[in-house]
């Protein structure tokens, strides 16, 4: 079937977004995007505000109360509306009053004031509906998401932020609210728990605008440089055993520390992580640390607390309990350096927390990932640049190992860096040596070659397996500690 949408809502869903839309007839619905398990970034390209006219179909796996799914086939934008409220408010008129009028009633209540449904209270015939609350609504930072709780006697009723708007300290009372119910869900730990679907805060709509308000967060008036008297060179010695700078480290540092932006073309093992560390030593603030992969977090994380440096990380390995328990030690002020990804980055609550702790320093690993020019372009990285301007005091550092000079620039441009800013390292490596000889016996000449270099690791690459186990059971006196069998798609 094809329909004339408006996009009234646009939710957090991972690296992609949950669309909310309203009809020109008034009904509701919920665009599922057709190839949401192979695009990371399915339903980006929608905002609220927008005109589309869509071809869907019925979502076969939709369960009640998400009566409203279809999966959009194809799609075409229209001129966008300029009267947003005044068409919900036509449309679908909203409830007006406590959470207690929120899907016919059939809400329940957590300890801790979170509003949900469940089948053993009721499950209303849709999960979408717009909400005037006759209380202001308080900002709710306690919590693993942000939340905004309603007051009442026992304590308040809570609704989660899924949506992307600023999240403010208040929500005026008889703000046009778009709330709606999460998936049914249960905590891992409670197999035989009940299924609830929770109310979430979509996002709200101003009367007079179709674009939601920036809320201005204020800034400490100023930074101090550094803290203490130690010189760089000496916390290099103290603190990370090394008796002196590689080549180009010491300037990168000194210009990081004389808060200047920097941009870093290092190769791999030339010590590129040192120039971001070794400083957040000195400064007096939080040291925040975009890394792409949670592996390469644990290992860093790993190695700074080996060094007794108050290191950690926010990412999906954490448990509710472990992930808390961080965030109050930042808020606390007991990190040094804090790793994310940048999904974990650009959500609200990171965000607004960043704000409140107001780090000294921002280092982007793997920087060209920022480069639509480069090999492994990620779009989150684009928005880093929203990051710096809501973190104005924080010092900038981009570092990476892989940037042709065109990746350089588009990065340079995207965080808007000058050109006196960037250091390239010399990627000559002296301690590499690269041979090419002739092929006779492969194996006979891998084993002349280990028998040469006795006492000492290496690695041998085969193709397949039986080459590995050929290889390994050859007699030239070296062990065979792990096997691995690599191969190209």
């Amino acid at each position: 079937m094809d329909m004339k949408v408006v996009i009234v809502a646009k939710t957090r869903m991972g690296s992609g977004a949950c669309i909310g839309a309203l009809t020109f007839e008034g009904r509701s619905v919920r665009l599922i995007a057709a190839d949401r398990d192979t695009n990371d970034q399915f339903n980006q390209e929608y905002a609220v505000g927008d005109v589309w006219e869509v071809t869907c179909e019925p979502d076969p796996d939709s369960i009640a109360p998400h009566v409203e799914n279809v999966i959009v086939t194809a799609k075409r934008k229209l001129p966008p509306l300029s009267g947003l409220y005044a068409f919900v408010m036509r449309h679908m008129s909203p409830k007006v009053g406590g959470p207690e009028i929120l899907f016919d009633g059939l809400t329940g209540i957590t300890s801790a004031g979170a509003l949900y449904v469940a089948e053993r209270i009721g499950v209303p015939s849709y999960s979408t509906m717009f909400w005037r609350p006759d209380q202001a609504l308080q900002r709710d930072l306690h919590g693993k998401r942000i939340r905004y709780r309603y007051p009442t006697p026992d304590g308040g009723r809570t609704v989660t932020l899924v949506g992307y708007q600023e999240p403010p300290h208040e929500i005026a009372a008889g703000t046009l609210l778009r709330v709606s119910l999460a998936h049914w869900w249960r905590p891992v730990e409670m197999p035989d728990g009940e299924l609830r679907c929770y109310v979430q805060l979509s996002g709200w709509i101003e009367p007079s605008e179709s674009s939601f308000p920036v809320i201005e967060v204020e800034q400490p008036a100023s930074l101090p440089s550094q803290i203490g008297q130690k010189k760089p060179l000496e916390v290099l010695q103290d603190v990370f055993g090394y008796d002196a700078f590689r080549p180009n480290q010491d300037a990168i540092i000194d210009h990081v520390l004389s808060r200047r932006d920097a941009l870093v073309i290092m190769p791999t093992g030339g010590g590129k992580s040192l120039c971001y560390q070794l400083p957040a030593l000195i400064f007096e603030r939080l040291t925040v640390v975009v890394s792409p992969l949670i592996a390469l977090m644990q290992d860093q994380v790993d190695q700074l607390r080996a060094w007794g440096i108050a290191a950690t990380f926010l990412n999906s390995t954490l448990t509710h309990n472990e992930y808390m328990a961080t965030v109050c030690a930042i808020r606390n002020g007991e990190i040094t350096l804090l790793y994310v990804a940048p999904e974990t980055l650009l959500r609200p609550e990171t965000l607004v927390m960043l704000e409140e702790v107001a780090p000294a320093c921002l280092a982007i690993d793997e920087a060209h990932c920022i480069s639509q020019w480069g090999h492994d372009f990620r779009p989150e990285y684009r928005q880093l640049i929203d990051v710096r301007r809501r973190l104005p005091h924080a010092v900038c550092i981009a570092l990476t190992a892989t940037a042709t000079p065109r990746v350089r620039d588009d990065i340079k441009a995207s965080l808007d860096f000058a050109d006196e800013q960037t250091f390239v390292a010399s990627f000559d490596r002296p301690n590499l040596f690269i041979e090419v000889v002739d092929k006779g016996n492969a194996a006979q000449q891998a084993a002349e070659f280990v028998a040469a270099h006795r006492a000492q690791s290496g690695i041998v690459y085969c193709s397949t397996i039986r080459q590995v186990e050929s290889q390994s059971s050859t007699p030239c006196n070296f062990t065979v500690s792990t096997l691995y069998r690599i191969t190209a798609n």
